[in-house]
Order: structure tokens, then sequence, then C-alpha cells
């Protein structure tokens, strides 16, 4: 019985963004990361899109190695970050409960995935602490998400997928999660060179999902890591 309750919350998080739900799987022990050091890697300059979406984009600001960015170093591939990211995608799971291994689990098992969807998840104090941020597999490789279908699936192939545990259609986000989102979209800003107007979320891009949610508020996010996250190394 535990199995069918757990697999019916995890189809509302990834099928709809928008539905209350409960999480409550067995555990499991997927490709997930957690924080320790990394050889320092190297950190290739983006390059501007032909098509044109980012040739007005200001160039990607000097890359301080890892050891800048103190406890943030993990968040480094192995191999470095890659030139392809465009976006950054916020999404809620629509769950009352989970976490990365929770929803890796649902990935694999319903959708027939290879791995987690998602690049980062940020927890809610259920399955992992308040604010806790998750790598995932996608992340460490620098691989496409599967969180963002589109036509084209740009948003798929150019953005990284941010989820926090919760429903944001019932209730806000909490303090740990949103002080932990706006240091990581900071970090990402700071080392891919995307600015905050590719700040987005699953419901702008797609409109067929209310995924984060009625509480959540994105351009609260812009403004609390500013346009480049410039300062991002003082704080």
């Amino acid at each position: 019985m535990r199995k069918a309750t757990g697999g019916v919350a995890l189809l509302l998080c990834v099928s709809g963004c928008a539905t209350t739900g409960r999480t409550d799987p067995p555990p499991v022990n997927p490709r997930l990361y957690t924080q320790r050091p990394l050889p320092p890697p190297t950190y290739p300059r983006p390059p501007y899109d032909a098509s044109g979406i980012a040739a007005n984009r200001p160039p990607a600001p000097h890359r301080p190695p890892p050891s800048a960015y103190g406890a943030a170093a993990w968040w480094y591939p192995p191999g470095g970050i890659s030139g392809r990211w465009r976006e950054i995608i916020i999404h809620h799971s629509a769950t009352t409960r989970g976490g990365a291994a929770a929803f890796d689990r649902y990935h694999r098992e319903a959708n027939g995935w290879d791995e987690l969807g998602y690049h980062f998840v940020i927890g809610n104090g259920t399955e992992t602490a308040d604010g806790a941020i998750e790598v995932g597999s996608r992340w460490t490789s620098q691989k496409h998400g599967a969180h963002c279908k589109t036509p084209d699936n740009y948003f798929n192939d150019h953005g990284i997928g941010i989820c926090l545990v919760g429903n944001f259609q019932n209730g806000a986000p909490s303090a740990a999660q949103l002080a932990s989102l706006n240091r990581l979209v900071a970090f990402l800003m700071r080392t891919t060179g995307i600015d905050r107007n590719h700040i987005r979320t699953h419901a702008e891009v797609t409109g067929k999902t209310a995924c984060p949610g009625r509480y959540f508020s994105v351009s609260a996010l812009k403004a609390s890591v500013g346009y480049r996250a410039a300062d991002y190394g003082t704080h």
C-alpha cells in the first residue's frame, strides 16, 4: 500500500506540478552527489546562440576558481560547466514531502527515464533538511534536463531545472528554501552568464501548469539575485 501511495503522489508532481500529494517511497540509492571536494575544473565561456537568443547578452564575467565560492564549490561539476545553459527554470514538486531520491525513483520507474529529470532539488524538511540543496546527476554530467517539455525541447536542452519540494498553490516556500534558491541561482548566473531575464517558471514557459504555484514569486527572486549576481563571491 505504501508503494501505491508514493506512486500516485509523484505522478502529480511530474505530470501537473499543480496538485497537492504525498510521497513516502522506500529508500533508494540513485546517482545523486553529496558535498565533497572536487578537482578544479575548466570553465568554458558560453558561446552565443546563432539564433540571437543570447546574442545581446553581455559576456560572461571572469569565473573565480571553485575555492572562491566556499561551501558552494561542490556545485561545480568535475568536468566544468558547459556552455549550453541559457535558462533557469523553477518548479515546485506539488507534493507535501519528497526529495531527489523520491523523484529520481519515480522518474525511473514510472517515466522510464535513466535518472532524475531536474538538475537540483531543494528540500523542505521532510526527506532532507529544510533548504538542503541536492545535486542531481544531470548537473554533474552537464546533461540536458527532463523537466520542461516544449515542442522544440529548447528549455530541456538549455534550461537548468530547479525543483523546490512543496505545493506552493497552498502555501509559500520556507525561508530556508528561498535563501538556498537565491544562493544557488546567483551561483548559476555568475558561472554560466545567464541573466535574470532568463529566470523563468515552468508555467511561464509551457502555459499548461500552475507550477511553481501562486505563492511563489519569480519577480521577487529576480530582484533578490540582481542582474548578473556579480557580487556573489562577496556573500
